[in-house]
């Protein structure tokens, strides 16, 4: 390398059942990128796939293995090969697949972008990204299911399912990756999404995935269902933990306002006094509880902006009660109780509920945006210390 620094990068690579390919990969990855020592975790592959690397010259020395009692599942593979580099004291770690669809070749540029990125994703979604080999049903599967995971999750990463990713230590230490559960691919979107969600920084790469030619793809109908149900998942948790605050500032509101309404000087006063105290203490105790808990992991800039938007949108979102009553009782005459409550307290309370989340979480809990790297050579050692 023109610039070698004192990092230490491995590869992991998850293999079952990959003979015939496993030669090819490691030839593949350690021609374009010496630098790195490559980690196979195998899970006790029946043709012979750990055989093959032990075998290698480099065995030992910058090829490893590490060899695990059987087949449990790709995210548990990848969280003990990240568990064996953490330990070693890797300081870039990249992931890929065994089976050659992630190109070697460009291992170097995701451990590049690591200069000044946390994360690189090996994206096909980018400009000068693709795939090769593949069907328009599946080109329009994985286009499809990657919208659907920005749309729920609210992400700016493209490319949400891709398993070509290198990670600085640092990163995989803050998005906790050996807590994490899942498998398949929600085991790349969860990453992914922890990383976005801590708002550390996510850059993509551009490349070609290529379909593999030799042995059988691991994908299956539970994995991609697994995928799609996690992500309903993990959005239904922050959404409910939203609810939940809301659900506890809505009683405050109640019982504030009739214990103002029964005290001196509120008892004499007009109900619009006790009824203004009453918002302002729910909305309050509403910040601390999504600061505090909904969204505790996201980095408060400034204060004084972050609670001034919290009480502007709130109050916005609180009108919305008011809007959908006048709508319902004057313009559209519909002047029963029931009517002005379904309105009011059901399509008003809903609509801005949606409002509030939106906005709380686009504006007034943002996270910090993802810079993009420079696009230099990788620095790295030629050699682990």
């Amino acid at each position: 390398m023109n610039d070698p620094t004192t990092d230490r990068c491995l590869v992991v690579v998850p293999t079952y059942d990959e003979a015939e390919n496993i030669d090819r990969l490691l030839d593949a990855v350690r021609r374009a990128a010496p630098f790195a020592d490559i980690l196979v975790v195998d899970d006790n592959s029946p043709d012979g796939t750990a055989a093959l690397v032990a075998r290698r010259p480099e065995f030992g020395e910058q090829v490893w293995l590490l060899e695990r009692p059987g087949k449990a599942g790709l995210g548990a593979a990848y969280r003990a090969g990240f568990a064996w580099g953490l330990e070693r004291g890797y300081d870039r770690i990249a992931q890929m697949d065994a089976d050659l669809s992630h190109p070697p070749e460009r291992v170097p540029a995701l451990f590049a972008a690591l200069d000044e990125a946390d994360v690189a994703v090996g994206s096909r979604y980018v400009d000068g990204g693709g795939v090769a080999n593949w069907a328009w049903q599946r080109r329009l599967l994985s286009w499809a299911g990657n919208v659907y995971v920005r749309m729920v999750l609210g992400t700016r990463v493209r490319d949400n399912t891709a398993g070509f990713k290198a990670f600085r230590r640092d990163a995989l230490e803050a998005i906790d990756v050996l807590a994490s559960e899942s498998n398949g691919y929600s085991f790349q979107i969860e990453n992914t999404w922890r990383a976005t969600q801590g708002g550390l920084r996510v850059t993509e790469v551009p490349i070609t995935f290529t379909d593999r030619t030799d042995g059988q793809s691991k994908m299956s109908g539970a994995i991609a269902v697994e995928a799609l149900s996690r992500v309903l998942v993990w959005r239904f948790a922050e959404v409910l933990m939203f609810l939940t605050v809301g659900g506890f500032g809505y009683v405050v509101d109640v019982v504030a306002f009739n214990v103002f309404r029964a005290m001196e000087p509120f008892r004499s006063l007009d109900p619009a006094y006790a009824r203004t105290l009453a918002v302002v203490l729910a909305i309050l105790v509403n910040y601390i509880g999504n600061r505090a808990w909904t969204w505790r992991d996201v980095a408060a800039e400034d204060r004084k902006r972050e609670l001034a938007l919290f009480f502007l949108f709130s109050l916005i979102g609180f009108g919305f009660s008011l809007v959908t009553l006048v709508i319902s009782h004057d313009v559209l005459g519909y002047t029963s109780r029931l009517a002005d409550n379904i309105s009011a307290n059901v399509i008003g309370l809903a609509l801005g509920a949606v409002f509030r989340f939106w906005t709380y979480k686009r504006f007034v809990f943002r996270r910090a945006p993802a810079s993009e790297p420079r696009r230099e050579g990788v620095k790295v050692s030629s050699r682990p210390a």
